[in-house]
């Protein structure tokens, strides 16, 4: 009989396959989980929410660059560059391509094009925080199953 913790570690490997079968996850966020056996038990708990929350302030600057007028496309590219990094390192496959759609439309400087990326990009990443947040709720019950 499986223990309640093995059950959740069932449960929560079950949620991370179907998001990276959907495309919203892909491998470097199995690399970052297992971090959390050479860091802390407490790692992915830690990094979810500091991941969102530096998305969530790029994603807060690259909407008020874009209402300033004229655009500043080289701060846009900036922004983008670093949610790129941000949404790669983490494994958020779909935000990082994403990136790319808008980093097309800053380099050919179609103010039009970064708001329908942009817009396109805050859908993505409210779908990859929903999943986030299920994924760090079993992380929370699988570390207090450790104690």
């Amino acid at each position: 009989m499986a223990t309640n913790r093995e059950a959740l570690n069932q449960q929560l490997q079950q949620i991370v396959n179907s998001l990276k079968e959907q495309g919203i996850l892909d491998n470097q966020f199995g690399i970052v989980h297992s971090l959390k056996e050479y860091n802390s038990p407490f790692f992915l708990a830690e990094m979810i929410p500091m991941f969102s929350q530096n998305v969530q302030t790029i994603l807060r600057d690259l909407t008020r660059t874009l209402e300033k007028e004229p655009v500043n496309y080289y701060d846009l590219e900036e922004y983008c560059i670093k949610l790129k990094g941000c949404t790669s390192s983490i494994g958020a496959r779909r935000m990082a391509l994403a990136c790319v759609t808008l980093r097309q439309a800053v380099d050919n400087k179609n103010k039009d094009g970064c708001d329908s990326a942009l817009n396109g990009m805050r859908h993505e990443y409210q779908n990859l925080q929903s999943s986030l947040d299920i994924i760090l709720e079993l992380e929370r019950r699988i570390v207090s199953h450790q104690a």
